[in-house]
């Protein structure tokens, strides 16, 4: 069998090794190079926020530290636009001193590091020039694996994302108003129900970039929050009634027409209607019970029997059921001047008129000062005494 020879340098097969194609292993690893990633590669990250895109979708970056932003940007717009032969199946991105110790790999097999070589980051567009190298093989009869590198220059310019252009633009698509019902919302529930929100907005931003809140308006009867995705404020409304309890409802309003779809557009306001009742409120069911509000949750009512003494809890549904609601009462103190094994003579600390009541089932003592919750001409007795 005559001997065959490279048809692009002549040498023989039995000097040059087997051939591929037709060409000499050198011939061959130089016609067909592997690392195809362009010169160079423009990305951009947002000047507001620091978001960039991956996989065409902006996402929020693992730091805000400017320098170290560069360069996470810059590295991602590598990777994603590292070209090499279609004959490669996989790819393993790998450090430098893993690449050198590589002497053999399978077929369709490729290895990549990358390492910033020069950078200029005081301006925009930043600059990074990186040096890419790569091992691989392509084809069976290969001796020696392809080893290439190549000087690759990200250019990392500023933009505005899509979501911070709405929202330095004022664009909001949802209203979530936070409201309570036959009452305004104390202080201390908007002060709390603040920091939820402010708390939770940072983890559906994680998720969803468009839940933003783009202003917080304080009314006389609750709080509106004007939020950059109707989502995120059923999320928020959600998380509202489960830690407190109380009604979501939904309202829409016709605001324009979509200019590509035509569709009509509008927007969602988002309900959230807190219990009526607050800690320390007295209330009563259709029984004739009174209990004092020692807890409101979005489970329920954690309440006390104010005749027994004994913590009850109802849910939202038994509470309904039961007929639970705010009762008429008056709040004294007074002083019990003496006992009996039946009644309780007391002294009113405000008019010093005495009066006697059914001894209550807790536990009270001469001379010590109570308050008194009274409810159609009956007197009940609070657990705790107040303090001389």
């Amino acid at each position: 069998m005559s001997e065959r020879f490279c048809y692009r340098c002549g040498i023989s097969e039995s000097e040059g090794g087997p051939l591929i194609d037709g060409l000499c292993q050198v011939c061959f690893r130089k016609e067909n190079p592997v690392l195809l990633v362009e010169d160079e590669i423009n990305t951009e990250l947002c000047q507001n926020c620091g978001s960039y895109k991956v996989r065409g979708t902006w996402v929020d970056p693992k730091t805000y530290k400017l320098e170290d932003l560069i360069f996470e940007v810059s590295d991602n717009a590598l990777v994603e636009n590292l070209s090499v032969d279609e004959r490669i199946k996989e790819i393993k991105i790998v450090p430098k001193e893993e690449l050198e110790e590589i002497g053999d790999l399978f077929t369709g097999e490729a290895y990549v590091s990358f390492e910033p070589i020069d950078w200029h980051i005081e301006y925009f567009p930043a600059i990074i020039t990186y040096e890419v190298e790569i091992k691989a093989r392509i084809h069976e009869l290969q001796r020696e694996l392809h080893h290439e590198k190549k000087k690759v220059i990200v250019y990392v310019r500023q933009t505005v994302c899509p979501r911070c252009q709405k929202f330095l633009g004022g664009y909001f698509e949802a209203i979530l108003q936070v409201r309570a019902e036959d009452r305004k919302l104390t202080k201390e529930e908007r002060d709390k129900i603040s920091k939820l929100v402010e708390e939770k907005v940072d983890e559906i931003m994680k998720r969803d970039r468009m839940g933003f809140i783009q202003d917080t308006v304080e009314k006389e009867e609750g709080i509106d929050f004007y939020m950059g995705s109707t989502s995120a404020a059923r999320k928020l409304a959600q998380f509202i009634r489960d830690k407190y309890g109380g009604n979501i409802s939904e309202a829409y309003q016709l605001i324009g027409q979509d200019r590509v779809t035509s569709k009509e557009v509008y927007r969602t306001s988002v309900s959230i209607r807190l219990p009526k009742f607050r800690r320390g409120d007295i209330v009563g069911d259709k029984k004739g019970n009174v209990y004092k509000v020692e807890e409101v949750t979005g489970k329920g009512l954690s309440l006390k029997n104010l005749y027994t003494h004994e913590n009850e809890h109802k849910d939202w549904k038994s509470a309904k059921r039961d007929e639970i609601d705010t009762i008429d009462h008056e709040e004294i103190e007074a002083m019990v001047t003496s006992l009996t094994p039946r009644e309780v003579h007391l002294m009113d600390m405000q008019s010093y008129e005495t009066f006697e009541i059914e001894k209550p089932k807790v536990k009270i003592e001469e001379g010590k000062v109570y308050k008194l919750i009274k409810v159609k001409g009956r007197y009940y007795v609070e657990e705790k005494k107040k303090t001389d």
